[in-house]
This record gives structure tokens, C-alpha cells and sequence, in this order.
């Protein structure tokens, strides 16, 4: 009589009785050929399932007419002795196997359009083991991925601890640094502003400036207002005659030619005394 299900699994835990085993399920081979009947086994990238089983009942005999049509063919190029014909009960249409090199082809192999190619079998096999050797690849190589994730941090670490060290060791060097730069800049833009209020000033100063006053024209200083007045006789020329605006400090044209005048008499009595 067999134990109930909860005292053999504590007589099993304390290692009175050994717990029977379940029999191991035997390893799934995978199945590169697809279904008989599956008319998409000659795509490399189908991989048959159960609805394939449960829709696809394939051909069990090719039409009549299609395996007259191909009589012809084979009698118009016959096949040599490595080459055998074998039906597609997927399709319904008959293909062309190599023995020796396992080629096949839809078409006798001397027709002139036909096309020597693997079989979808074999290429499908080929690309689920690429699949599978990159799969085994990427399982080894995590382990090495995640050393070298975790040696950049650790470096990433050390750096910032060594720049931490290096800017708090040179921490007031650059903060007079700084210091020195904003006095600079700071008087730099004093000095630029000191040129440009004097840039104006004179500026303003050459905008107000009569054209006739000799400091427009030479290097003398400019005049005040009060340089043209009767009261002024040092500066102001008492000669001219007019409003007070008309006086200047600069000889008045009747002067000149007068002066002018007396010169030529004085060379002309010169000569005529020569």
C-alpha cells in the first residue's frame, strides 16, 4: 500500500525513504524539415506548428495534366544518373534532387532556366545554428561584459576622487585667479568707459564748434563767450564794427587789406629810393 503523499514527503525530508525520481523527458530533437504536407517548407524561415498539422493536407497525387507536362519535359531533357525526381505532396509539383551533392531544383537540371540551389532543409539548419552559436557567444561573453562594466566604474570612481583631491588642493589658487581676472575685466571696463565719455565729449564739443573759429582749423584753444565783447581788448579785435557777434578774435578783412596796403608802399618807396 503506498504512503500517503505528505508522510513520504516527511519521511523523504528527514532521509528515511528516497523519494522515487520522475523520469527524465527525453531532449526534443528539432525538426529542420517542416511537415510533408506544409506547402511553405521550402521557405528557410517557416518553422512548421500544430495549425500547419491541423490545415495543410497536402496533394496526394499530382494533376494529370501537370504530370503529362512534365513527361515531356524529362523526355526533352532527361536526367543523368545522380539525379532522381521525387514529389512534393506540399505543393503538388515534383523537384529535382541531387544524390552526390544535394542539389535540388524545379526543373530538370539541363533545362537551360533551371537553378542549382541547397535545399530550404539544409538553409534553415544553417540559420538556426547561427542563431544558436551567437545565442552560446553572448552567454559567455555577459559575464566578461559585466567585469568591464563594473572596472569602468570602479576607474570612473578613482578619477573623480582624484579630481575631487585636485580641486580642493587648488581650490584658493584659482579662486585668486578669479579674483585677479574680475579686477581686470572690472578696470578694463572702467578705462573703456572713461575713453568713451571723452570720445563723446568731444564729439559734442566738435558738433558746437563754429566753423569760423580758428580752433576748428588749428591748434589754438576755443573761445568763451564773453572773447568777442568791447570789454575784451586783449583778445577781441576792436577794429570790426557791427553787433557783438560779428567781433571776433582774429583781424578783420578791412585791417588785413590795409595792412596789406602799407606794406606794398613802404617796397614801393623802397625801390624808387634805390
Amino acid at each position: 500500500m503506498p504512503l500517503p503523499a505528505a508522510l513520504a514527503a516527511k519521511l523523504a525530508k528527514r532521509g528515511i525513504i528516497t523519494p522515487k525520481q520522475k523520469p527524465s523527458e527525453p531532449v526534443k530533437k528539432t525538426d529542420f524539415k517542416c511537415l510533408i504536407t506544409c506547402p511553405n517548407k521550402s521557405n528557410l524561415f517557416h518553422e512548421c506548428t500544430h495549425w500547419c498539422e491541423a490545415h495543410w493536407k497536402g496533394f496526394a497525387s499530382p494533376d494529370p495534366k501537370y504530370a503529362r507536362n512534365m513527361q515531356k519535359l524529362i523526355a526533352k531533357y532527361p536526367l543523368t544518373m545522380n539525379w532522381t525526381e521525387i514529389f512534393d505532396k506540399g505543393i503538388g509539383r515534383y523537384y529535382y534532387w541531387n544524390m552526390e551533392n544535394d542539389l535540388v531544383s524545379w526543373l530538370p537540371p539541363k533545362h537551360p532556366k533551371a537553378v542549382l540551389t541547397r535545399s530550404a532543409t539544409k538553409l534553415r539548419e544553417k540559420r538556426l545554428q547561427q542563431q544558436k552559436d551567437k545565442r552560446q557567444k553572448e552567454k559567455q561573453e555577459m559575464p566578461r561584459k559585466e567585469n568591464e562594466k563594473s572596472s569602468d566604474k570602479e576607474r570612473d570612481k578613482d578619477s573623480e576622487e582624484e579630481e575631487r583631491n585636485y580641486r580642493s588642493k587648488h581650490s584658493d589658487r584659482r579662486d585668486r585667479d578669479r579674483e585677479r581676472e574680475r579686477d581686470d575685466r572690472r578696470s578694463k571696463r572702467e578705462r573703456d568707459e572713461r575713453h568713451r565719455r571723452d570720445r563723446d565729449k568731444r564729439q559734442k564739443r566738435d558738433d558746437m564748434l563754429d566753423p569760423m573759429d580758428p580752433a576748428a582749423y588749428s591748434d589754438v584753444p576755443q573761445g568763451t563767450w564773453s572773447d568777442g565783447l568791447e570789454t575784451n581788448k586783449a583778445r577781441a579785435d576792436s577794429t570790426a564794427s557791427g553787433v557783438l557777434f560779428q567781433q571776433r578774435p582774429y583781424p578783420a578783412p578791412g585791417a588785413v587789406l590795409a595792412a596789406n596796403k602799407e606794406k606794398e608802399e613802404k617796397e614801393r618807396r623802397k625801390q624808387s629810393s634805390s
